[in-house]
């Protein structure tokens, strides 16, 4: 799975390499590309769980990202605890 998001802003050139740090602890990371203004980050579909989207959300939070693009995660996240608990809407 591939989320496309804002950079954030950096301040210092450290800042840019503690968030690659931040990214790459995902849980279910597997590559990010920088792409101008915008990263391109992807995930392992295999490893995606609850724990990763906390993650996102508080990496988002931390860095003062754009939450939006986590929309389709929340989905994803969704549907497998329905199919895990055999509910269907």
């Amino acid at each position: 799975m591939k989320i496309l998001f804002k950079s954030p802003e950096f301040t210092e050139s450290k800042n840019d390499v503690n968030f690659q740090q931040a990214l790459e602890a995902i849980s279910a990371y597997k590559g990010v590309e920088m792409m101008n203004t915008h990263y391109l980050l992807e995930l392992n579909n295999a490893s995606i769980d609850v724990d990763t989207i906390k993650q996102l959300f508080v990496l988002f939070k931390q860095w003062n990202i754009d939450p939006s693009p986590l929309e389709s995660f929340v989905e994803h996240i969704e549907a497998v605890v329905q199919k895990s608990s055999g509910t269907t809407q």
